[in-house]
């Protein structure tokens, strides 16, 4: 195979099928600027709505013999073999390009998977023998290469042009070359640094010129323009403790009207997946014990992306203001004269312990409550907390982030200032979410259960009186379907959304395609299920399945004969219909019924 890159600018190319493999096609072409024509009896909603809003040419009619000899490219998508090789031989005789997909023999020409970051693009390609391997190996490289090598390789084409202008000894620009390319990649861990100015100029050879000729050299005079006339603008989100119905309406009016999303770890479940397909996604999450992106780079981008006149939403995991840094995000973005804005949040204080049934204060019982981060209980030279205040007020509840690792100093210190060794106290890992898992006891042995338990960050401590109240309040754990964390593509019935919800499901809602933003948001956590109405909404996932925390257990609840046979034929391995109606009362009836059988197994294998 010769490998080669097509412009297929202002280029007429057929696609023959009108179902999500000929809508995967439709977009490529679309988004190099190609003239599209489909032709098929029938097609999906998406292909519908391009023909509609003037983006393609639709022939709902079959194929006719020899028409793709009218275009560039020709593509076959359809299920009719008959029809797939009749496109070939046409397309064959009058010398046109042409691919039916998933058959080799059929094809002129392959379509390698790619990662497009800016102007930069890496393909993968298996000369159309192991396309399933090709896509995975896509997926792998497309969570690898974060969102800053677009405004990487921008820089380096800046960098090349000034170079070659400047410099006309080869040897001298290719040391200039490795220069910059050993300072600003890690291609350990495929990570770059878009460097500055100043660093680009220390990489020149020869005589520095003045000052103004400096400032001007690295700009793109027409987009330095255009950065002028706009204005950056960054909004500070608190994303809440995990559950995406927490987020507040204004935190995701901006989320969904910006141009860059740099966002947390534990926010990636709060993501709105109907964020704009062209937004810019940059993961700078921390995890316990591991901080790929300092803070101060965080600070750096968020200024970048704002001189450059975008619209920035930083998504932080709970509230800004809350043990979250914000304040020095907020600080920096000041000090560099970029405007911005706080969007508080539903902080996880008052609401990972409301789904645990805690409430925090409580008539004549609770009338204080206290916020710490239990990493002051085992720093060096003396924490900041006074825990001999806090141990003594029998009418307070005490709420403790990041308590994990250093709660049995935490514990240790409340106790030896005097603190109730049978006051109740609970750890909650996950709360608000599907993961949520609650150990409670007395605040003596809550180190020791904690441990038992196998709870991991993020957590949070709750200790006080109105813990004992948990096991009547519970109103969240104790839904039938709790832990479930099921897909439905979007445009359903919202009375099926309902019941599930009602039933304790994470649900979540996918627009098809699928958009980068529910990309994140599903592979933030292990999924269970999958709902299908259609034919089309089983094809269109069905690459999705690499991405993470998407195993082959998961189940395809299929509404319609058509799409079971389609997830069996594509070797979903669990695959149930539910055919019955209501639907969302079927759906409840199903998951919970499987959940029982599992279960059932589960200690039937465990006794053998």
């Amino acid at each position: 195979m010769y490998p080669v890159m097509l412009d297929v600018k202002g280029r007429s190319c057929l696609v023959v099928g009108g179902g999500g493999v000929a809508l995967r096609k439709v977009e490529g072409l679309l988004a190099e600027g190609g003239n599209v024509t489909v032709v098929s009896p029938e097609v999906t909603n998406p292909l519908e709505k391009l023909a509609d809003q003037g983006e393609i040419c639709l022939i709902q009619r079959a194929y006719r013999a020899g028409e793709v000899a009218e275009y560039a490219l020709g593509f076959a998508t359809t299920n009719d073999t008959a029809i797939n090789r009749q496109v070939y031989e046409d397309a064959v005789a009058a010398g046109v390009w042409v691919n039916v997909a998933d058959v080799p023999e059929l094809c002129t020409f392959y379509l390698p998977a790619r990662i497009k970051r800016g102007a930069l693009q890496l393909v993968i390609a298996s000369a159309g023998g192991a396309p399933f391997a090709v896509r995975r190996l896509r997926q792998v490289f497309d969570r690898l290469l974060g969102p800053e090598w677009s405004e990487w390789i921008e820089v380096a084409t800046r960098f090349r042009n000034t170079l070659r202008k400047r410099i006309a000894d080869p040897a001298k620009r290719e040391r200039s070359f490795d220069q910059f390319f050993s300072s600003t990649v890690d291609a350990r861990r495929l990570v770059v640094h878009v460097p500055g100015e100043k660093e680009m100029e220390a990489w020149l050879p020869g005589e520095r010129e003045g000052p103004e000729a400096r400032s001007s050299r690295w700009t793109d005079t027409s987009k330095s323009e255009e950065r002028q006339l706009a204005s950056g603008f960054v909004s500070l989100v608190g994303a809440g403790p995990g559950d995406a119905g927490l987020l507040t309406v204004r935190g995701r009016q901006r989320l969904v009207a910006a141009d860059a999303v740099v966002y947390d770890h534990l926010a990636e479940t709060v993501i709105p997946c109907d964020l704009r397909r062209d937004v810019e996604l940059h993961p700078v999450g921390k995890k316990a014990g591991y901080h790929p992106v300092p803070q101060e780079e965080i600070h750096n981008l968020l200024i970048r992306l704002a001189q450059q006149g975008k619209r920035v939403a930083r998504l932080k995991g709970g509230d800004p203001y809350v043990f979250g840094r914000g304040g020095e995000e907020a600080q920096a973005l000041h000090d560099a004269g970029i405007p911005f804005e706080v969007v508080p949040c539903v902080t996880a204080a008052t609401s990972v312990p409301g789904y645990a049934g805690i409430p925090i204060t409580h008539r004549q019982e609770v009338v204080t409550v206290s916020l710490v981060t239990a990493h002051e209980s085992s720093k060096e030279g003396g924490p900041q907390i006074r825990w001999d205040l806090l141990a003594r007020d029998r009418h307070s509840t005490l709420v403790g982030y990041m308590g994990v690792t250093s709660l049995p100093q935490t514990v240790e210190h409340l106790l030896a200032s005097g603190m109730d060794p049978e006051t109740p106290s609970a750890m909650i890992e996950r709360g608000t979410t599907s993961r949520q898992k609650v150990v409670r006891t007395r605040v003596a042995d809550l180190p020791e259960a904690v441990l038992r338990s196998g709870v991991r960050p993020p957590a949070l401590f709750v200790i006080g009186p109105s813990v004992r109240h948990a096991e009547e309040l519970d109103w969240f754990g104790s839904r039938p379907l709790h832990g479930e964390r099921i897909l439905i593509p979007s445009g359903g019935e919202e009375s099926v959304v309902d019941a599930l919800e009602l039933s304790g499901v994470e649900v979540i809602e996918v627009p098809l395609p699928v958009s980068p933003g529910a990309r994140i948001v599903v592979s933030a956590a292990p999924l269970t299920g999958c709902i299908f109405r259609t034919v089309y909404e089983v094809e269109a996932l069905d690459d999705e399945r690499d991405l993470r925390n998407w195993g082959s257990e998961v189940v395809a609840f299929c509404l319609s004969k058509g799409a079971t046979a389609k997830a069996r034929n594509l070797g979903w391995a669990c695959v149930e219909e539910v055919f019955d109606e209501p639907a969302g009362v079927a759906l409840v009836k199903r998951i919970g019924n499987r959940r029982v059988e599992v279960q059932r197994n589960s200690r039937m294998e465990w006794g053998s």
